[in-house]
């Protein structure tokens, strides 16, 4: 490519970063002015009620290879690798608007919290379980062999189960 053709590509990827921030900039003035308060306690409750279901989904594999004896680390470790992820985000899905929950209230399960409002009188410990959990995962997606997969998948299996044990309502 001579001289010209040079400037010419130079200048044209010029045009196109500018056009490109342009948009970025156009578009996050579009976000400031929206109304972030519109979404309700039972919003939230269902975001973070999918993102758990999410969670789950991304668990069962692992948990079916620990009990098969059978390891996909490929695999394994991608679906370890989104749960590190999601379990760093979800502690921040609660707020306390979404502490609603009452004994003996109707519960509809798509919407209405199974969280027990011990989170929210705990949230610090609440949210470091979260965060060890998100490393355990993290761990867990950089397991070299099937041994060192098998435990760190042992201990996110027990890191969830603890945080269900202390955090979750039941009834």
């Amino acid at each position: 490519m001579g001289t010209l053709g040079r400037i010419i590509r130079s200048q044209s990827i010029g045009a196109a970063a500018i056009v490109g921030l342009g948009l970025i900039v156009a578009t996050s003035f579009t976000a400031l002015g929206q109304n972030q308060g519109s979404a309700s306690a039972k919003d939230e409750i269902f975001a973070r009620k999918t993102l758990m279901a999410t969670i789950a989904r991304n668990m069962y594999p692992i948990d079916e290879m620990r009990q098969n004896g059978k390891y996909d680390l490929d695999k394994g470790r991608a679906n370890a690798d989104a749960i590190s992820g999601m379990l760093m985000a979800f502690p921040h899905l609660f707020p306390p608007t979404t502490n609603t929950w009452s004994d003996k209230a109707p519960r509809d399960p798509a919407v209405d919290t199974f969280a027990s409002p011990t989170i929210w009188e705990a949230y610090d410990s609440f949210y470091k379980e979260a965060q060890a959990a998100s490393k355990i995962a993290f761990d867990l997606s950089n397991a070299q062999n099937d041994v060192e997969f098998r435990t760190k998948a042992r201990d996110l299996r027990l890191a969830c189960d603890t945080c269900h044990a202390d955090y979750q309502k039941n009834n």
